[in-house]
């Protein structure tokens, strides 16, 4: 590698990570002294991390060559050192931070997705959506991370105590995430090969650890769920489901109608989204009796139906989340069933998850930039703090965060019981005597 013209081999590489883990321990004892605990916990986290790489090339067979390390190292170096006070002086610090924290975020994401789709025979990922998922996975830890500083703060204030990670108001939470998006573009964009090798030391590792490689389960899509896949079984060909499903769908046709009258227009196309998704398996399939199961589409139109019936009970942010989870599976099943993407039920229910929590950051990011450029009111609303602005986008944050593991778990346990009902049905076929079949 050369920078400015001059060579930098890897042995520079080493010899500058091991020069910023002793200055990080430098700053450790400085917290230690001036008993600061914000910069001793970071410190000490940061300092900790550094030996991951060695972790992995000793205990995992993982290897991440010296620049690997250097890039890791840099970005726990220069969070630690802005904890003395670069943070709160220079504007762009936290910028820069954040987009180097991002990038290996996204990697990681990046690394994971790509070795378990290599591992996985019922899994795979094509590299447009590699890219999304790349996208999804770091919003996804940034909405996260934000969680957990408000967390700390909630708990700071309760103890009396200053906060160990740090909040400095509405607009650095929001451009936090926007430079996790610069992040995880640059990575999608520029940063897969230089983490290839780690990609294939990963599968290596899955492939010798004896995991289950599953089996590929794509095939011509004649009919739905013919082929055993578990996601593909929620585009039911049953006349009962297909039958609530057009009742449900009616239902959010006419408030989507309703909306559009009151001038509602967000609602309005939250309203067609949602009843577009609910088309593509009949018109896929050219039959109205099959559609997606009519509890998932009601939990997606939940928000919108509440509206109109249940203002606040059933159109509240928690409420809301729920209903983007519905929505992500949704998206997942019919990308499994008509796109090349392949994905298990629990790899799906893993994105849903992520893209419920990566939801709202992206929806408070849209919102502010909207209000900013277009005069709209969906976060900035006149006369309203930016304190309490920002509190309430923080507990939207948790409320998302929250129902994205609750959906998951819901999710991952009606696939659970599918499967073991489908192995029930296809066991009493093997058992029957051959004149009742």
């Amino acid at each position: 590698m050369r920078l400015a013209g001059i060579e930098i081999t890897p042995r520079h590489q080493r010899i500058a990570s091991r020069a910023m883990q002793v200055a990080i321990a430098l700053i450790l004892i400085v917290g230690l002294v001036t008993r600061n605990a914000s910069v001793v916990v970071n410190a000490a986290l940061a300092l900790a991390a550094t030996f991951l790489p060695a972790l992995l090339a000793r205990d995992y067979r993982i290897p991440l060559d010296a620049g690997l390390t250097l890039w890791i190292t840099t970005a726990l170096f220069l969070h630690t050192i802005g904890m003395l006070g670069l943070y709160d002086d220079v504007w762009w610090w936290d910028h820069v931070t954040h987009t180097l924290s991002a990038t290996i975020v996204a990697a990681v994401g990046y690394v994971t997705a790509r070795a378990i789709d290599v591992h996985r025979d019922d899994i795979y990922l094509p590299p447009r959506f590699l890219g999304v998922f790349i996208l999804i996975f770091t919003l996804a830890f940034g909405v996260f991370w934000e969680v957990l500083e408000f967390a700390s703060r909630i708990a700071s204030a309760a103890l009396g105590l200053d906060p160990v990670l740090v909040q400095y108001g509405l607009d650095d939470s929001l451009l936090d995430l926007v430079f996790d998006t610069v992040g995880a573009v640059l990575v999608a964009a520029f940063g897969t090969g230089a983490v290839s090798e780690v990609v294939d030391a990963l599968v290596a590792r899955l492939d010798s650890i004896g995991g289950p490689r599953g089996r590929s389960i794509r095939s011509a899509r004649s009919a739905p769920a013919a082929n055993g896949d578990p996601l593909d079984g929620l585009i039911e060909h049953d006349r009962t489901n297909a039958r609530r499903s057009w009742i449900v769908l009616a239902v959010i046709g006419l408030v989507t109608i309703e909306r559009a009258v009151a001038a509602d227009l967000l609602w309005v196309a939250f309203g067609v989204a949602v009843a577009g998704l609910a088309l593509v398996p009949a018109l896929a399939y050219r039959t109205p009796e099959v559609m997606l199961p009519w509890g998932l589409l009601a939990l997606a139109g939940l928000p919108l139906i509440g509206r109109v019936f249940a203002e606040g009970p059933l159109s509240n942010a928690f409420v809301t989340a729920l209903s983007f989870a519905g929505l992500a599976l949704i998206v997942a099943a019919e990308l499994d069933a008509f796109t090349p993407v392949e994905m298990t039920p629990t790899f799906a229910v893993v994105v849903v998850v992520m893209t419920t929590t990566a939801a709202a950051g992206v929806w408070a990011v849209g919102s502010w930039v909207s209000d900013l450029w277009l005069g709209t009111e969906f976060l900035l609303v006149p006369g309203v703090s930016a304190s309490r602005i920002e509190t309430e986008m923080l507990w939207g944050f948790v409320y998302a965060t929250a129902a994205g593991i609750i959906a998951g778990v819901l999710f991952e346990f009606g696939f659970r019981r599918r499967e073991r009902a489908d192995d029930r049905r296809s066991a009493g076929r093997r058992t029957a005597p051959e004149g009742d079949s």
